[in-house]
């Protein structure tokens, strides 16, 4: 809420979130929406690289976790056990996920650097705040995409490096979206499914076997989920529905953690689903849910999964959606961050949990 106070003569509004803190304004408004005032903090380089990489949060480890669960539904359809491909794909997912995550959260605040002054949430990033410089965020964004290639193709090889050519180049992308569509969060669902065909190829997929990369490697697509290439026919629909999940779940969380900016983001002039879809936030949601559940219960399926995988892992996502989507209070800012952080870690539990169904099926 807001409360006004009057210093020197100047009517001055203090933004107070739930706890009562709040930072003041210069008292201009637009149709309720209070521009924050731009905090300037000292320049330090390595703090400042640090935050923009989002090393202080879970969100890298999140999205490696993303990878794992494509990784381990992949494992449990080939009943491959926790052998050195899949370690070695375990950790090459980590290293480059993680990069790459790092060096995009950097790249997506070098391009939102003003609007992110202008929004109570991220007035106090590297960039607004004066932590970091733009040149410097920019050869510090450069030097980290190359290492993330580097990364990839060391631990990886060369056909998972070019599978995770459509993340990198959809990841470059997504933050110019919010200047000229409604729903970026669309753009960055894309760009975190993509991410389900690099463990494919890393255990042993071919790249001409992926829908997006068929006609530049000799593949054919047929009919019933299935690719045709030099080597026979293989089942795509695990691929394809893994894509279908993760691109619901990742707008999905994406529209509940753009809930907590709504107001600022229609003052910014930033364009988001979020805003879009304004009163009717949580039937887009629900909408959303159905989505995962579908794929997930059909992923589950092509992945001939066990019950301790049903059970453990797809049963306690799915009853997590109405869960998240009930406790949401869109008039609460702080209520879509403690719920995309719930959304995060779920993430992360799925992977342990399709992980241990990996690991002990290799034990029997």
């Amino acid at each position: 809420m807001a409360v006004t106070q009057t210093t020197a003569g100047k009517n001055q509004q203090i933004l107070l979130n739930g706890n009562g803190n709040g930072h003041v304004t210069n008292g201009k408004s637009n149709g309720g929406y209070v521009q924050p005032q731009s905090v300037k903090v000292e320049h330090n380089l390595a703090k400042g690289i640090w935050q923009l990489c989002r090393l202080h949060t879970v969100e890298g480890l999140s999205t490696a976790s993303i990878g794992w669960v494509a990784l381990f539904f992949y494992a449990v359809q080939q009943n491959l056990s926790f052998d050195s491909q899949v370690q070695k794909a375990f950790f090459g997912i980590l290293a480059s996920f993680q990069i790459t995550h790092g060096v995009f959260c950097m790249w997506n605040d070098i391009c939102d650097r003003d609007f992110d002054g202008k929004v109570a949430r991220t007035k106090q990033r590297p960039l607004p705040s004066g932590m970091v410089t733009y040149p410097e965020a920019m050869v510090a964004f450069i030097v980290g995409f190359g290492l993330a290639i580097g990364a990839t193709y060391a631990i990886l090889g060369l056909d998972v490096t070019l599978a995770m050519g459509p993340a990198w180049v959809l990841s470059f992308i997504y933050p110019l979206c919010k200047r000229v569509i409604w729903a970026p969060q669309v753009v960055l669902g894309l760009t975190m499914a993509t991410c389900v065909f690099p463990p494919w190829v890393a255990l042993g997929g071919e790249l001409a076997e992926l829908p997006f990369a068929g006609k530049f490697f000799g593949g054919a697509l047929v009919t019933g989920g299935q690719f045709e290439v030099a080597g026979g026919v293989r089942l795509l629909n695990l691929p394809g529905n893994l894509f279908g999940a993760i691109f619901s779940w990742l707008v999905y969380i994406d529209l509940i953690y753009a809930s907590q900016d709504r107001v600022d983001d229609t003052g910014a002039g930033v364009k988001s689903l979020a805003v879009f879809l304004g009163d009717h936030l949580k039937s887009g949601l629900t909408f959303l849910g159905a989505l995962q559940t579908f794929f997930f219960l059909s992923a589950a399926y092509e992945a001939t999964a066990s019950t301790f995988l049903w059970t453990a892992g797809v049963a306690v996502w799915v009853l997590s959606i109405p869960f998240s989507i009930i406790r949401l209070d869109p008039a609460d800012r702080e209520s879509g961050g403690r719920i995309f952080l719930v959304n995060a870690f779920l993430v992360l539990y799925m992977a342990g949990v399709a992980g241990l169904d990996v690991f002990l099926t290799a034990k029997q």
